[in-house]
């Protein structure tokens, strides 16, 4: 842990001397023809770090422009390397397996769109400091898969496992194996910290869509598609698996469709805070929001603003929070406020259990980390618009589709097989002819230079690398249907 510690100061130190490079030198000519000159240069520079720490306070330090929740920190590879993907194979080089597995900090850019085929899992396994930034393929995006099995029974995807610092974005992940195939999920997040996982959407998984698997703390999960789960091990989301130490996460404007169960599952230590906050649950068949209570303290959690919507293959009658006493150890605290409830004739989504509402307390077990809460009706509205990994691919498209505008029936349901893998557009990847991953053509908008290799500068002067204002505006773009030629 020390060695973590220590390579994560390394890391802010100099990204806060790349931060603040242009004040040090406006510092030091105020005060030039002294040896006061050399001292002040000497003493900021010194003390960046301490600049670092305060700009994470603001801006600059959370993981990018609107990250929110208790991943917000996360540094991603922000300082380190630009990191092309240029093809598609599963490994070599310039596959994103040759990224992913690079020492030290990295931020993988996408000059390719299409279908990586992989024969194992994608591991970002002991080593952090990783970006995957999907917003920047160009065409239809990226989607990983795998759909042969390997001896080493390594079937998941994606992974991050003992690796801190990571930031995944945009990418689709939608495995294609049989039931007979156990133990498969979309994206896994193991034993790891500041973790921020964005814009992602996954199906098809035979166990969780999506697991945060034991030690993982200081997670947010936002603006996904976790979507059809196979039967009968059918489940969107397991945010308390099997950990050993209280955890932070927030689950927050996602979407979880056609999941039998698990929308999501939760179980915790005390002195935990896990927050779920406006997300949209759709046609879950039997469960929802499921809060066991099996580790020392109980779970402390809050439901705020979601939005439980029945579908086609939804029971008759289910409970939105329900407390699970299996194997209990302590009360669990659950506080709720503003969520609701919608079915279509026939079925009824209550909104708590009755044996649930003992544990039920009136303030959130701990200061929510989300600061932009909405309604559940705005939550709805939003998810739809902006949840899942943009372009849209014909998956995506599809199970939004399905989830139907509020207030009206939707359609889904419970599904054995993946489906067939839907087709990636092909497209011409921007202009970055000076490598420093943003594209030429608009990094004036963020005071860049075209043809200077500037990405970790901050030529505005605003807090934030032009890297990082490039991949939050790029993020915009492709949610609203463009891409920068």
């Amino acid at each position: 842990m020390k060695n973590t510690r220590e390579a994560t100061y390394s890391a802010n130190f100099g990204v806060s001397i790349c931060l603040h490079q242009k004040r040090l030198r406006k510092h030091a000519e105020r005060l030039a023809g002294s040896r006061r000159a050399l001292c002040a240069w000497l003493l900021v520079a010194f003390l960046s770090p301490l600049g670092g720490s305060a700009h994470a306070a603001g801006q600059s330090q959370i993981a990018f422009p609107g990250a929110e929740g208790y991943g917000k920190m996360a540094l991603g590879g922000r300082g380190g390397a630009i990191v092309p993907v240029t093809n598609l194979n599963d490994s070599g080089p310039g596959s994103l397996r040759e990224c992913v597995e690079m020492p030290g900090p990295r931020n993988c850019v996408f000059r390719v769109s299409g279908v990586i085929h992989l024969i194992k899992t994608l591991a970002v396994k002991g080593n952090g400091r990783l970006s995957i930034l999907g917003q920047t393929a160009p065409g239809g995006g990226v989607l990983v898969t795998i759909d042969r099995v390997n001896s080493a029974k390594q079937h998941t995807p994606l992974l991050v496992k003992r690796a801190d610092d990571v930031i995944i974005r945009h990418i689709r992940v939608r495995p294609r194996f049989s039931n007979a195939v156990r133990n498969v999920d979309g994206l896994t997040v193991e034993d790891s910290r500041r973790v921020y996982v964005d814009h992602v959407s996954t199906s098809w998984a035979t166990d969780e869509n999506f697991n945060a698997y034991s030690n993982t703390s200081d997670l947010t999960v936002a603006y996904s598609v976790f979507g059809e789960g196979l039967n009968k091990h059918s489940k969107c989301a397991l945010l308390g698996s099997d950990p050993r130490m209280p955890q932070n996460i927030s689950f927050w404007s996602n979407a979880c469709i056609s999941n039998r169960d698990r929308n999501p599952d939760d179980n915790h230590y005390g002195k935990s805070c896990i927050e779920i906050v406006n997300n949209v649950f759709f046609n879950a068949a039997s469960e929802w929001g499921e809060v066991f209570s099996q580790r020392p303290g109980g779970t402390p959690i809050a439901f705020v603003g979601n939005y439980f919507k029945a579908g086609p293959s939804t029971n008759d009658v289910t409970y939105a929070i329900n407390w699970n006493d299996t194997n209990s150890a302590a009360a669990p605290q659950i506080y709720q406020t503003g969520n609701v409830t919608w079915s279509p004739k026939g079925k009824s989504v209550v909104l708590i259990a009755p044996d649930t509402e003992q544990h039920l307390v009136d303030k959130p077990p701990c200061p929510l980390a989300i600061s932009k809460v909405t309604s559940a009706e705005e939550a709805y509205e939003e998810v739809s618009r902006r949840a899942g990994a943009f372009p849209r691919d014909g998956v995506d498209e599809r199970l939004i589709e399905g989830l139907a505008p509020i207030g009206t029936k939707g359609r889904g349901k419970m599904v054995r097989e993946p489906g067939e893998l839907p087709e990636i557009a092909q497209g011409e990847p921007y202009v970055d002819a000076d490598g420093d991953g943003m594209a030429d053509g608009v990094e004036s908008q963020f005071g860049a230079k075209p043809g200077a290799n500037d990405a970790w500068e901050d030529s505005d002067e605003d807090g934030w690398t032009n890297f990082d204002e490039f991949m939050q505006w790029l993020s915009e773009e492709r949610v609203a249907g463009r891409y920068p030629q």
